[in-house]
């Protein structure tokens, strides 16, 4: 769980295990204490391959998939086990997010690690 305030971007790295469903935790945005309320944002997560700069996976809001903005300033994200069972190595990523002014703030950026995972999911 990480909590942002004014202070943005703010780097967070990540390190998870090819073919699991990645949740990892929680962010709370606020600005002097107070949460944000997302309705009407939009959040898009886009994760690319460090070495080829290709993207790999595309997480968003709107349409709901794997981002999800609260009205109390928390983001979450999630990735299934079949979107981590296609990765592996070192990827970069930003979440951003996009107000109801069509403003858009990089919120978060960092690197993703997938490492191999020994046991073969069915």
């Amino acid at each position: 769980m990480a909590t942002l305030v004014q202070n943005l971007p703010q780097g967070v790295d990540y390190e998870l295990w090819q073919g699991d469903t990645w949740e990892p935790g929680t962010i709370t945005a606020t600005v002097s204490g107070t949460p944000i309320n997302f309705t009407g944002y939009t959040a898009t997560m886009e994760i690319r391959n460090a070495i080829s700069n290709d993207v790999s996976v595309t997480l968003t809001s709107t349409p709901a998939a794997g981002i999800t903005l609260s009205t109390l300033g928390v983001i979450t994200i999630t990735m299934t086990a079949e979107q981590t069972d296609a990765m592996l190595g070192e990827y970069n990523y930003d979440l951003q997010v996009t107000d109801t002014n069509d403003e858009i703030r990089t919120y978060t950026y960092g690197t993703i690690t997938v490492k191999n995972d020994a046991t073969v999911n069915q």
